[in-house]
């Protein structure tokens, strides 16, 4: 019996770093319980299609050539632009009309590519909004990048950012004096004000405070002033209903600081914080989710945040 009630979410979902995808390439991936293949055409747009061809199968992240701005099967050299219609059949005059592969909503935004699902196929509701440090030269980019693959859900990761007690008992940071959240459609606001030693900087004291936003379930940034002001965005996609592959990438603003000494001082930074991430994988894990939990006092807007979620499913 699954551990979780909730299914794939609707929503935008990370499935690759701009610079992972090249003019031409062709990428295999296993997301949302399923197979697609993302590629990107000579104009330079980028696509998710599922990766099985609607004529006799073949997994065109398998040997699939980009020919254009469409994909060529392997086994029959059928191509299929971006939008999942059949542009050519090499050896017919007519297309089919039944012939159409589905295709994945695209967008590229801040350096990353995302895919769109939806159960009911409905279209984008929202949009990823774009970060303005991600085009200014004073910001250290591109993403510094960690990832993981982790036996949980989203919704349980996401919801970490309104478990306050928890930094305390899972991170060893000092228990959130400056903390909120507010909620409205698609979007989740949270700030956390915190304290704690940085192990990999000679034991550097820092203050932090994070200002963080969740659009759907799939993808949050922060803003975080502390020893470095940096942006760490966060893709949470489901590989299945269990098991979620999570990106975190991060840019740091220059303040006129050496490029390449900035970038091996914020690496030993994140290194910590990317111990912190990991901190939580044992307990997510290994728990159960509670529909109705026991709440306390001082348990932060779970509740809130669950109504919140909701709105994620069909």
């Amino acid at each position: 019996m699954s551990r979780f009630p909730f299914g794939i979410p609707n929503g935008w979902f990370l499935v690759a770093y701009s610079e992972d995808l090249a003019r031409g390439a062709v990428k295999r991936m296993r997301y949302l319980a399923r197979e697609l293949v993302a590629f990107r055409g000579v104009s330079g747009a980028a696509h998710v299609l599922d990766a099985y061809c609607p004529h006799l199968g073949a997994n065109l992240g398998e040997g699939g050539v980009v020919v254009g701005d469409t994909i060529r099967c392997p086994f029959h050299g059928w191509r299929w632009d971006g939008q999942g219609a059949c542009a050519e059949i090499p050896y017919a005059k007519r297309v089919p009309a039944a012939a159409r592969a589905e295709a994945f909503p695209t967008r590229e935004r801040n350096g990353m590519i995302f895919a769109w699902h939806d159960a009911q196929r409905r279209p984008p509701s929202w949009e990823i909004p774009d970060l303005p440090e991600w085009h200014d030269a004073d910001w250290l980019t591109p993403w510094l990048r960690y990832e993981w693959t982790v036996k949980t859900h989203p919704q349980e990761m996401a919801e970490n950012g309104v478990d306050w007690p928890h930094f305390a008992a899972v991170h060893k940071t000092t228990m959130p004096e400056q903390r909120g959240a507010t909620f409205g459609p698609h979007v989740y606001r949270w700030t956390v004000g915190a304290s704690k030693d940085v192990s990999t900087l000679d034991g550097v004291h820092d203050e932090l405070v994070m200002r963080a936003e969740n659009w759907g379930l799939g993808y949050n940034f922060l803003r975080q002033n502390g020893r470095f002001r940096t942006v760490v965005a966060t893709g949470l996609t489901p590989i299945d209903a269990e098991t979620t592959h999570m990106r975190m990438g991060v840019i740091a603003k220059r303040d006129g600081a050496d490029a390449e000494a900035l970038a091996r001082e914020l690496r030993a930074y994140m290194d910590e914080h990317a111990v912190v991430a990991t901190q939580d994988f044992p307990i997510w894990e290994n728990k159960k989710f509670r529909a109705q939990p026991a709440l306390a006092e001082g348990d932060g807007p779970i509740a809130e945040f669950r109504r919140w979620a909701a709105q994620f499913y069909a």
